[in-house]
């Protein structure tokens, strides 16, 4: 009995909004009442789950605006009952105002400087060509054609020589480079300048191209502009695209912390992924 009044007043007391930046993490309290063991939380797309604690999770917030997180369920220890603990309004601040454009408030009545007359009566002035005379003779135009004519010619043989000399010389790098598999492109990761100085936000910007690659070769899917958000729900149609989204979950969570939230690492943490990387494209980049 204690144990419901203490949860009709949870579900009736004001919860204060979190106030939270994008891309930090933030640990989130639910207030589950003593007496209630707290089930795990239910992890949406717009927040990457970081630990759970009893009834307090840390998370990092990857949408702007009010993050809407789901409830919690808790059953009590006494009687078994299952009960809901809505979790508090969470407010994401933006990077940047909406807009800092205001518009004045437009002149009325609108004035104007027409003078009075008939049109002809001022218009008459502004015909400058009439005091411009004769037309000057145009015989000098013909040999001017000629001589841009040729020029353009002459230019147009040196960039066509020029560029087949730099084709022949370049052949062999070229065909060295499209003789790179698939997997090698992930080997030489490990060879990178970002590795060796532990520069983590590059080095997985070159794994995120990768797996994109893998992406737009397996499924068709290659704007760069997409986030892995779209990417997961274009992919949600395609044969196989579950597979695939199960398969490489804990690859795109890393790249998301890496890239947009500065999540740091090490080396030994930047080999297993890229392992990872290895075994995707072994089975999906064909």
């Amino acid at each position: 009995m204690i144990s419901l009044v203490l949860t009709v007043l949870f579900l009736t007391s004001e919860i204060e909004a979190v106030q939270c930046p994008l891309g930090v993490p933030v640990t989130i309290d639910y207030s589950i009442p003593e007496g209630f063991t707290p089930r795990p939380v239910e992890v949406t797309e717009d927040f990457v789950l970081l630990e759970q604690l009893g009834d307090s999770i840390t998370i990092i917030p990857i949408v702007l605006d009010t993050l809407i997180l789901p409830p919690i369920y808790a059953v009590s220890n006494q009687g078994g009952e299952e009960e809901e603990f809505p979790p508090p309004v969470i407010v994401v601040a933006r990077t940047m105002p909406d807009s800092t454009w205001i518009v004045p408030v437009f002149p009325a009545p609108l004035l104007h400087a027409i003078p009075p007359g008939l049109p002809q009566d001022y218009l008459s002035i502004h015909n400058f060509w009439e005091r411009w005379g004769r037309s000057p003779s145009n015989s000098w135009l013909l040999p001017l054609i000629l001589s841009l004519t040729a020029i353009i010619i002459a230019v147009s043989i040196w960039f066509i020589l020029r560029k087949s000399n730099k084709l022949l010389s370049t052949d062999n790098s070229s065909s060295l480079k499209k003789s790179i598999s698939p997997l090698d492109e992930v080997k030489a990761l490990l060879n990178s300048k970002a590795f060796a100085e532990g520069n983590w936000p590059d080095y997985y910007r070159e794994i995120d191209q990768l797996l994109r690659d893998t992406v737009a070769v397996g499924f068709g899917i290659s704007s760069r502009a997409f986030t892995w958000h779209q990417i997961k729900r274009q992919l949600a149609g395609e044969k196989s695209g579950n597979k695939f989204i199960e398969n490489t979950a804990e690859l795109t969570r890393e790249i998301i912390l890496q890239r947009y939230a500065a999540w740091g690492g090490s080396r030994e943490r930047a080999k297993r992924f890229t392992s990872m990387l290895l075994n995707i494209r072994e089975e999906w980049h064909r």
